[in-house]
């Protein structure tokens, strides 16, 4: 009988092992199962939040796009606002270095303009201009009158250069010299100088233009434009947008007995830099 009995209870205490070992194993699975679902469930958070972060990426994107533009928008603003001012700002930074040449000779006297390129008292002037003068007279922005002498000049390209007699160590002011490359066909540019001399009295005169050509007449290189050049404009300076002297008008093209107007002729820089390397 003892036997027996060992042997039930031992069948017992098996199959209470078997009983737990397949819950056991059962939850296990189960858990196996959530846990694989819930690996599922992160991978799929995952994706969404890279794509989240992709979505992201791009409304960044959109929004330097949009600023961009902003800022474009800006700059044309900007530009249209400079566009309307910029002669009064070309006028204001050269008339100060615009400067009218008065001249007397034997039974003459006459008028032009002139340039100063230098702060010691240089300036730049058309030969025709003080041809054949005696007492060369420089009047400037402020008012002040100098008396000036020729230091050089070319008369075939018909260019001067004088020197006003002021007190040592005094600095006038000047204008900048352009190169050829900041010349284009097309640009825009300001004339400055005095028509029409002591017989339009009062400040510097400003016209604007743009380049019209470059041109070659009677044997030299010329800077076309149709800013208007009248007499007395002679040995003055025209700039570009930058204020940057690009040569010095000179002579309007006029043939005998036709109407044409708007055809003004500029010796370029080119030829203002050989001349002035000669002497200053």
């Amino acid at each position: 009988m003892e036997g027996v009995k060992s042997r039930w209870i031992s069948i017992a205490v098996i199959a209470l092992l078997v009983v737990v070992t397949g819950f056991n194993t059962a939850m296990l699975f189960q858990k196996s199962d959530q846990l694989s679902q819930a690996e599922t469930k992160i991978d799929s958070l995952t994706q969404s939040l890279a794509s989240l972060s992709g979505l992201g990426g791009d409304i960044a994107g959109l929004q330097q796009d949009l600023s961009t533009v902003q800022s474009q928008l800006q700059q044309v603003n900007t530009d249209l606002t400079c566009h309307a001012c910029a002669v009064s700002d070309v006028v204001s930074l050269i008339e100060p270095a615009i400067v009218r040449v008065d001249v007397s000779g034997r039974n003459f006297s006459a008028s032009g303009s002139g340039t100063i390129v230098d702060n010691r008292g240089y300036i730049l002037t058309n030969y025709h201009v003080i041809e054949g003068a005696t007492t060369i007279r420089v009047t400037l922005m402020s008012g002040a009158i100098y008396s000036a002498s020729v230091v050089g000049s070319d008369t075939g390209r018909d260019v001067a250069l004088l020197l006003m007699s002021a007190t040592s160590g005094q600095e006038f002011p000047t204008v900048t010299l352009a190169t050829m490359a900041d010349i284009k066909v097309g640009m825009d540019v300001v004339a400055a100088g005095f028509p029409l001399g002591t017989d339009l009295a009062g400040p510097a005169t400003f016209t604007k233009g743009i380049v019209s050509a470059m041109r070659t007449y009677e044997g030299y290189l010329y800077v076309q434009t149709d800013a208007a050049v009248n007499p007395g404009n002679s040995g003055g300076c025209m700039v570009n947008m930058d204020g940057l002297m690009i040569g010095i008008p000179s002579a309007g093209i006029v043939p005998y007995g036709e109407d044409i107007e708007d055809i003004n002729l500029v010796i370029p820089v080119s030829d203002i830099i050989s001349f002035l390397a000669l002497y200053i």
